[in-house]
Formats: structure tokens, sequence, C-alpha cells
């Protein structure tokens, strides 16, 4: 099947340095093993499903494993190698830049340097951060600089803070209430009304919201 004109806006690309990352530390996103991922596989998987550009991004965990210094070094480490794959292959991908949050400082200067050297097409954000949801109001910083830039956002879930239920994948039930969770947080504290600006997509058809 040749690609048609669709965009895949939640696709997850995992850098092979990333990967060893996960494996040494014996972390499993969403409670399954983390899957094999490849440039070619990906142009391929699109190919067969009528996709012309799919949009890259990273999946829970994100780069917080660790503390703020870590969480940069591996958000730049994942923003240029996804950058790299564009630059290579405009025509069947974007991106969707990482973020070090829960740290702030770190989440401005990474959003600035994607968004202006590396030219990603938007940001992903995990629903929690550290137990903090999007509404927080310690996040306020970075939705403005996201406002202010008319910066799509692509809201991903992670795992819930709180002890998983034994024998349910997180991904399977959890996934859906930490979407709901973060959209009520930004309806709740006026967020979505103080930046329009933001053009927000959330996973997995918006958790429980609709």
């Amino acid at each position: 099947m040749g690609y048609g004109n669709r965009i895949d806006t939640h696709q997850h690309l995992v850098p092979p340095k990333y990967a060893d990352l996960l494996h040494a530390r014996g972390i499993r996103p969403g409670g399954i093993d983390l899957p094999q991922w490849s440039e070619s596989e990906a142009v391929d998987f699109m190919d067969r499903r009528g996709i012309r550009t799919g949009i890259l991004s990273l999946s829970t965990p994100g780069v917080c494993l660790g503390g703020a210094a870590e969480a940069r070094t591996w958000a730049r480490e994942v923003n240029e190698y996804g950058a790299e794959i564009v630059r290579r292959r405009p025509d069947r991908f974007g991106l969707f830049a990482t973020l070090t949050l829960p740290d702030v400082d770190g989440a401005l200067a990474e959003a600035e340097y994607a968004l202006d050297s590396l030219h990603a097409d938007g940001i992903v954000l995990l629903a929690n951060n550290d137990g903090r949801y999007l509404g927080d109001p310690e996040f306020t910083p970075l939705l403005e600089l996201l406002h202010e830039r008319e910066t799509v956002v692509f809201i991903h879930p992670g795992e819930l803070p709180a002890e998983p239920v034994p024998g349910i994948p997180s991904f399977a039930a959890d996934f859906l209430l930490d979407t709901t969770r973060t959209a009520l947080s930004l309806i709740l504290s006026g967020a979505m009304h103080r930046y329009p600006g933001i053009k927000f997509i959330l996973a997995h058809a918006g958790g429980f919201v609709p």
C-alpha cells in the first residue's frame, strides 16, 4: 500500500542508548517489555497503513529517572536523535521534543532549544511529573512559554503516582486515568483559559474525558 495523507501524532521512538538505559535499570514502560524500534520498521509500518508522516515522541517514563542534571542530558540526547531522523526523512517524520519536568528550568531551556534550533513540531509532556499534574502552579512558567510560542503539546500518560494493581498492566487502565487527571487539572486550574495559544493533543482518545 502506498502512503496516503494521514499524519500519525502518536508514534514513539526508542533511541538505542535510551533503550540500553531502561534495560540496565529494569524499567518496563507501562508494565510491558520495551519494544524494538527502528526508523526503517517505522516507515514500513506507515506504508502498510496509509500514513504519510509520523510525529515521533518519547513515551513513559520520559527522561526523569534520576536528578535534574541527568534528565537534561537525556532530554538533549533523545531530542538530537529524533531531530536527526527528521533531517534525513522530513517527508516521513516530525518530532515532539522531550522536556525535563518536574525540572522547570531545564524544561524551559530544552523547549527553547528544541523549537528554535531543532525545529521540533511541538512538545511531548507526560500527564504527571513526580505526581504533579500539568495544571500545577509550579509548571506555570512552562505553560506561559508554550502559549507565547503557540506550541502543539502532545500529552502522554505515565505511571500513576500510586501503587499498581497486581495483574493489571498500567497501560490498560491507569494510562486512561492519568490522562483524565491532567486534563481536569488543566481545566480546573484555569490553564486552558489562560493559555489558549497551546494546542493540546490528548493521547488515547482523551482517556475517560469524553
